[in-house]
């Protein structure tokens, strides 16, 4: 049977529309319709009420902030500012992963300062640095090493550029997960995620770990907050100068998802994937929260009709057009699986903006091992991210199966990135999305893949929540049609069902390699540096229009306007979907809670 791709213009599109806020459900017109929309959710009667933060910002004056929505969520606070260096669109690269070995050295110190010296020329106004966590924390249990990422950091500072750092906590093809970690994972498989044949992703740890003590006496979440503090504490001189932006590594490649595609051979493209939640910590929650519901038999597993790795979705008795993934059952068992990935997200931001800017939690759940940490009096100037994944294939079907096993809820019918981003919003941390080069007409259809329509879900839902938005490209591309689509993700109006969506904040070209200065590719990629600069000197962009001081308070930070009406109005209106993941979550928590006990 041939699978059956939904068309664009479909009621999964209406549908998932009617989910969102009302600030982003008006039909905009005219290059700054990104504003009308606004305009429209702050006339809608507010559901919240500002008041200011106690939090003091970068530019010495209270941070604007909104209290929680309901059952005592967290404060939305204004991230999206920018640098006055940044006066422009801000181009980004990344280091090759190769950059540092294994060992912790420099693989090629010369070449790379060769190759930063003919980006900066260039144009270019940082790059992106993959911290490793087995480089760093290698040598044992809370044992730091950071003396390579100094001087690499140095080096980039020396040369005139900023710094995105990227927190790895996975394993990378060249630089595995600490030693220790792996010893810990030997003595007990189930520190790693498990497939329904039993076989183990590696590379990442279980977020079923997050808060059991197991990772050589700590938790998980402990274990990323003690490098982040650490980070914090050794590269203090360089953060809000040199190192402006940091990415919270969240799982897989960094991104915040399940391992349902690995690289081995168990996966191949366009497989919709396995679910990963057989190891005992996932399985104990699973079954605690079957029993809350009165479904005991529910709580034995994952769908056991999902097919293997490599299956289409419609040879499958799960995923296909009319499959179990809508049965009660289905509906159950993806809401406690996306729950817990957003768990997961909650925990690890909550520690992320404890460490790396003296924020306490934002709610028990975030560090129940821990008493928070005492505020410092100016935390960095960082701006933190979350990377989200391009599971673009068979998105044009009813299940998206792709995206279900990696852990989002995302149908034709249930809009799954907008608890999502309802997490982000409430740690005050930005997305950065993967796949901006990727054209939907150079796919082969058989296999429904859509990557340009999921990129506008996505940042139509991060514009609804005033969430800053980056982009970059999922591959090594240097031909022309794959530098137009970025250049048009950049600045061409988007459009989703019928939304205008604001520019993005920033672009991160994937990568500097060895195939970037080959001259044809290099000639390609200064022509399309030339094109965006050009382009980005005259960008409105939604916060412009007055002086930074004006815009944004203070001199040196430029930003939107907080608007509490209106992020109010989108709250609200969000609140039937993004508040149940939300509540779904903390139940998840509780169900992993009591799984926790009983193997204690």
């Amino acid at each position: 049977m041939r699978p059956r791709c939904l068309e664009s213009s479909s009621a999964s599109t209406s549908s998932r529309s009617a989910q969102l806020p009302c600030r982003v459900l008006c039909r905009s017109r005219g290059p700054r319709s990104h504003r009308s929309i606004a305009v429209f959710a702050a006339a809608q009667p507010a559901t919240q009420t500002a008041k200011p933060s106690s939090q003091a910002s970068t530019s010495g004056r209270p941070a604007p902030e909104l209290t929680a929505p309901s059952r005592g969520r967290l404060p939305v606070p204004v991230t999206s500012w920018r640098l006055p260096e940044e006066s422009t669109l801000p181009l980004y690269t990344c280091l090759d992963g190769d950059v540092l070995t294994p060992a912790n050295r420099f693989a090629y110190y010369d070449a790379l300062r060769s190759g930063l010296k003919a980006l900066r020329a260039l144009g270019i106004n940082g790059v992106s640095v993959d911290v490793c966590w087995g480089l760093v924390e290698g040598g044992g249990p809370g044992v730091y090493d950071w003396s390579a990422y100094k001087q690499l950091l140095a080096l980039i500072r020396d040369e005139g550029f900023m710094a995105q750092v990227v927190l790895c906590f996975h394993a990378t093809p060249s630089v595995p997960l600490p030693a220790w970690v792996e010893e810990a994972g030997a003595a007990n498989p189930d520190l790693f995620y498990a497939d329904r044949a039993g076989s183990r992703c590696r590379e990442y740890l279980s977020l079923g770990v997050d808060h059991v003590p197991v990772v050589a006496g700590r938790t998980a979440v402990e274990c990323y907050r003690d490098l982040m503090a650490s980070f914090r504490r050794e590269l203090g001189p360089l953060l809000g100068s040199c190192v402006t932006d940091v990415a919270v590594g969240l799982g897989p490649d960094g991104e915040l998802k399940y391992p349902a595609h690995p690289r081995d051979k168990r996966w191949a493209f366009p497989g919709v994937g396995e679910f990963q939640c057989y190891d005992r910590y996932m399985l104990a929650s699973l079954r605690a929260c079957a029993h809350q519901v009165s479904q005991p038999s529910w709580g034995l597993g994952g769908p056991h009709d999902a097919g293997a790795y490599g299956a289409a979705p419609h040879n499958t008795g799960f995923f296909a057009q009319h499959g179990s993934w809508a049965s009660p059952y289905g509906k159950f068992f993806l809401q406690w699986y996306s729950d817990m990935l957003l768990q997961h997200a909650d925990s690890v931001l909550g520690a992320a903006r404890e460490a790396l800017l003296g924020t306490p939690p934002p709610h028990p759940h975030a560090a129940p091992h821990r008493a928070p940490a005492p505020a410092a009096a100016l935390p960095p100037p960082l701006r933190l991210h979350a990377k989200l994944p391009a599971l673009y294939w068979w998105f044009a079907t009813a299940s998206h199966a792709p995206e279900l096993t990696a852990g989002y809820y995302n149908t034709a019918t249930r809009d799954g990135y907008l608890p999502v981003m309802a997490v982000l919003a409430a740690h005050g941390v930005g997305a950065r999305l993967k796949g901006a080069e990727l054209r939907t007409a150079e796919l082969a259809p058989v296999h429904c893949c859509d990557p340009e329509r999921q990129l506008a879900q996505q940042r139509t839902v991060a514009a609804a929540l005033r969430l800053p938005v980056g982009v970059e490209n999922a591959g090594e591309r240097f031909d022309e049609a794959g530098l137009g689509r970025l250049e048009a993700a950049l600045f061409e109006p988007g459009l989703y069902s019928g939304i205008e969506l604001p520019p993005v904040n920033s672009l991160v070209f994937n990568r500097m390699c060895d195939a970037l200065f080959e001259p044809g590719n290099w000639g390609r990629f200064k022509e399309f540096v030339r094109r965006v600069r050009g382009r980005a000197d005259t960008l409105v962009l939604p916060w412009r229009g007055a002086a930074p001081e004006a815009a944004a308070g203070g001199p040196g930070r430029e930003g939107p306007q907080p608007q509490p009406q209106a992020q109010a109005a989108a709250l609200g209106s969000s609140q039937q979907q993004a508040q149940q993941g939300q509540e779904g979550a903390a139940e998840a928590q509780q169900g992993a809670g009591l799984g926790a006990m009983q193997l204690a």
